[in-house]
């Protein structure tokens, strides 16, 4: 039993080791962490994907475990292009198995959409995109380049031949003070 364990620790240290942020501790790399955190908030988007007009937001936050451990952020979205309207929910986490930051998203139409985010940079992520919308499945890249703490820029090409640039704009939080008396 014991050589069993030793083989499973060197098998799971092997493993773990290929992490590209170089964390070796099970659990997500704090690199990680810090990346997703920034997508945390509040969002306006607009701009175009394909040849229609885009506008909308999201929300997100992070779901913890009861020891408050980070797992993954959780959203809510509505958004618009042209004339289709669709809302649904998010969640944004690390894939450990494809060493990238993973966005799965379900729409109330039916539709939904898995983006992997590979980090280049603290301002760049390169992505994969596969949407399904109407039965129909759509795949593409993406380029995902922060522009500051409160603007992200996202630029896509996908298969079908659609090129679509949106922008995404942190909303500023009031915070409610206490009335003092």
């Amino acid at each position: 039993m014991q050589r069993l364990t030793i083989a499973f620790v060197v098998l799971a240290v092997a493993l773990l080791g290929n992490v590209t942020f170089g964390q070796e501790a099970v659990g997500i790399p704090d690199e990680i962490i810090k990346e997703i955190d920034t997508l945390a908030g509040t969002w306006k988007v607009e701009g175009k994907l394909g040849g229609k007009e885009h506008t909308g937001g999201f929300t997100c936050r992070w779901a913890r475990t009861e020891d408050k451990k980070q797992v993954c952020l959780m959203g809510n979205f509505s958004y618009k292009t042209g004339d289709v309207s669709w809302s649904g929910v998010t969640l944004i986490g690390w894939n450990a198995a494809k060493k990238c930051i993973e966005d799965r998203g379900f729409d109330a139409n039916g539709g939904n959409a898995t983006l992997c985010w590979t980090v280049v940079s603290p301002t760049h992520y390169k992505g994969e995109i596969t949407m399904v919308q109407g039965g129909t499945t759509i795949t593409g890249k993406a380029d995902l380049i922060k522009k500051g703490p409160a603007e992200i820029v996202l630029e896509a090409e996908m298969d079908n031949g659609d090129v679509s640039r949106v922008v995404f704009r942190k909303v500023k939080q009031e915070r409610k003070v206490e009335a003092k008396r």
